[in-house]
């Protein structure tokens, strides 16, 4: 193999590289996000934190957790945004989110939808849910119909909850 076969060689290795940088950053978090119903106000963002909210939920989750969402592979790119304070990063995150959190006896209701679709009536009930965070690997890319963005729930412990 000469200098010119090295180069082709070279060449196709960087390439495959960037191929792969740019593909393992714009894989889409739908297989690990938590279920998110659809949206009206991309914008808006309301969390309301009730002590004791009173109704049953739509959906009731299982009780067994998941691993840490800190040993998850998307955890560099989870920004906690209820119970607040949101951070600079977490509110950009949430902008593109409508998103309402209730407190219950055992656990959180989250009602989310993204992108400008109309919120549904459907919430889902997390029991020991304790914290709720917005999934978005380009922070800077929040353009309509991305899909580099989810939701995940997670205990007390911080385990991901189903």
């Amino acid at each position: 193999m000469g200098p010119r076969g090295l180069t082709v060689l070279s060449i196709a290795g960087i390439a495959g590289l960037l191929f792969g940088v740019v593909g393992w950053r714009q894989r889409p978090l739908d297989a690990v996000a938590a279920p998110v119903t659809a949206s009206s106000s991309p914008a808006s963002a309301t969390t309301s934190p009730s002590p004791a909210a009173t109704g049953s939920p739509a959906t009731a989750g299982s009780t067994a957790a998941g691993p840490p969402l800190s040993s998850m592979p998307y955890a560099s790119f989870a920004y906690e945004v209820w119970p607040g304070p949101v951070s600079a990063d977490g509110k950009l995150a949430l902008s593109r989110w409508t998103l309402t959190v209730t407190r219950q006896a055992g656990g959180i209701t989250v009602k989310a939808a993204h992108d400008g679709q109309q919120m549904s009536s459907v919430s889902h009930f997390y029991p020991g849910g304790a914290t709720v965070y917005i999934l978005d690997s380009e922070l800077s890319d929040n353009a309509a119909g991305t899909t580099d963005e989810g939701l995940e729930v997670t205990n007390a412990q911080g385990q991901v909850l189903p």
